[in-house]
Protein backbone atom coordinates (compact mmCIF):
# COMPACT_ATOMS: atom_id res chain seq x y z
CA UNK A 1 0.00 0.00 0.00
CA UNK A 2 2.76 2.47 0.94
CA UNK A 3 4.89 1.37 -1.99
CA UNK A 4 1.91 1.87 -4.32
CA UNK A 5 1.51 5.42 -2.99
CA UNK A 6 5.15 6.15 -3.81
CA UNK A 7 4.71 4.66 -7.28
CA UNK A 8 1.62 6.81 -7.90
CA UNK A 9 3.35 10.05 -6.90
CA UNK A 10 6.69 9.32 -8.60
CA UNK A 11 8.40 9.08 -5.25
CA UNK A 12 11.23 6.86 -4.11
CA UNK A 13 9.84 4.18 -1.81
CA UNK A 14 13.22 2.51 -1.30
CA UNK A 15 14.75 5.78 -0.13
CA UNK A 16 11.84 6.44 2.24
CA UNK A 17 12.05 2.89 3.58
CA UNK A 18 15.81 3.12 4.14
CA UNK A 19 15.34 6.40 6.01
CA UNK A 20 12.28 5.43 8.06
CA UNK A 21 12.92 1.65 8.34
CA UNK A 22 9.35 0.34 7.97
CA UNK A 23 5.95 1.08 6.47
CA UNK A 24 4.37 1.93 9.82
CA UNK A 25 6.89 4.68 10.42
CA UNK A 26 6.44 5.96 6.87
CA UNK A 27 2.68 6.03 7.46
CA UNK A 28 3.21 7.99 10.67
CA UNK A 29 5.22 10.60 8.76
CA UNK A 30 2.64 10.70 5.99
CA UNK A 31 0.22 11.85 8.69
CA UNK A 32 2.67 14.55 9.72
CA UNK A 33 2.88 15.65 6.09
CA UNK A 34 -0.89 16.12 5.98
CA UNK A 35 -0.55 18.51 8.93
CA UNK A 36 2.40 20.43 7.47
CA UNK A 37 1.48 24.01 6.49
CA UNK A 38 4.38 24.87 4.20
CA UNK A 39 2.33 24.49 0.99
CA UNK A 40 -0.50 26.65 2.37
CA UNK A 41 2.09 29.19 3.54
CA UNK A 42 3.60 29.22 0.05
CA UNK A 43 0.19 29.67 -1.56
CA UNK A 44 -0.64 32.57 0.77
CA UNK A 45 2.73 34.22 0.14
CA UNK A 46 2.29 33.91 -3.63
CA UNK A 47 -1.19 35.46 -3.36
CA UNK A 48 0.22 38.29 -1.22
CA UNK A 49 3.23 38.69 -3.54
CA UNK A 50 5.57 38.28 -0.57
CA UNK A 51 8.77 36.89 -2.06
CA UNK A 52 10.62 36.40 1.25
CA UNK A 53 7.73 34.57 2.89
CA UNK A 54 7.26 32.50 -0.27
CA UNK A 55 10.95 31.56 -0.28
CA UNK A 56 10.81 30.40 3.36
CA UNK A 57 7.70 28.31 2.72
CA UNK A 58 9.04 26.82 -0.52
CA UNK A 59 12.35 25.98 1.14
CA UNK A 60 10.53 24.23 3.99
CA UNK A 61 8.31 22.33 1.56
CA UNK A 62 11.35 21.26 -0.44
CA UNK A 63 13.07 19.93 2.67
CA UNK A 64 10.02 18.03 3.87
CA UNK A 65 9.54 16.47 0.44
CA UNK A 66 13.17 15.45 0.18
CA UNK A 67 13.00 13.85 3.64
CA UNK A 68 9.84 11.97 2.66
CA UNK A 69 11.37 10.97 -0.73
CA UNK A 70 8.50 12.60 -2.64
CA UNK A 71 10.77 12.94 -5.66
CA UNK A 72 8.45 14.58 -8.20
CA UNK A 73 7.14 17.12 -5.69
CA UNK A 74 10.60 17.86 -4.30
CA UNK A 75 11.89 18.62 -7.81
CA UNK A 76 9.27 21.31 -8.46
CA UNK A 77 9.59 22.58 -4.88
CA UNK A 78 13.31 22.97 -5.48
CA UNK A 79 12.66 24.80 -8.77
CA UNK A 80 10.37 27.35 -7.13
CA UNK A 81 12.71 27.69 -4.15
CA UNK A 82 15.63 28.58 -6.39
CA UNK A 83 13.59 31.12 -8.37
CA UNK A 84 12.46 32.74 -5.14
CA UNK A 85 16.01 32.70 -3.77
CA UNK A 86 17.03 34.65 -6.88
CA UNK A 87 14.02 36.98 -6.39
CA UNK A 88 12.53 35.85 -9.73
CA UNK A 89 9.00 36.15 -8.40
CA UNK A 90 7.31 36.13 -11.83
CA UNK A 91 9.09 32.88 -12.75
CA UNK A 92 8.10 31.42 -9.38
CA UNK A 93 4.47 32.29 -10.12
CA UNK A 94 4.79 30.34 -13.40
CA UNK A 95 6.12 27.28 -11.53
CA UNK A 96 3.54 27.39 -8.73
CA UNK A 97 0.79 25.53 -10.68
CA UNK A 98 3.19 22.58 -11.11
CA UNK A 99 3.85 22.61 -7.37
CA UNK A 100 0.11 22.66 -6.73
CA UNK A 101 -0.50 19.77 -9.13
CA UNK A 102 2.19 17.57 -7.56
CA UNK A 103 1.21 18.56 -4.02
CA UNK A 104 -2.47 17.78 -4.60
CA UNK A 105 -1.55 14.36 -6.02
CA UNK A 106 0.51 13.55 -2.94
CA UNK A 107 -2.28 14.66 -0.60
CA UNK A 108 -4.88 12.68 -2.56
CA UNK A 109 -2.77 9.52 -2.44
CA UNK A 110 -2.01 9.89 1.27
CA UNK A 111 -5.70 10.33 2.09
CA UNK A 112 -6.46 7.08 0.27
CA UNK A 113 -4.45 5.09 2.81
CA UNK A 114 -5.00 7.07 6.00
Amino acid sequence: MIQELYNNINGNYEEALSRMQNDERIKKYLGFFLADTSYEDLKKAIEEKNCDMAFNAAHTLKGVCKNMAFTALSVVAEEITEELRAKNFEKAIEIFPKVTEKYNLVIEEIKKIM
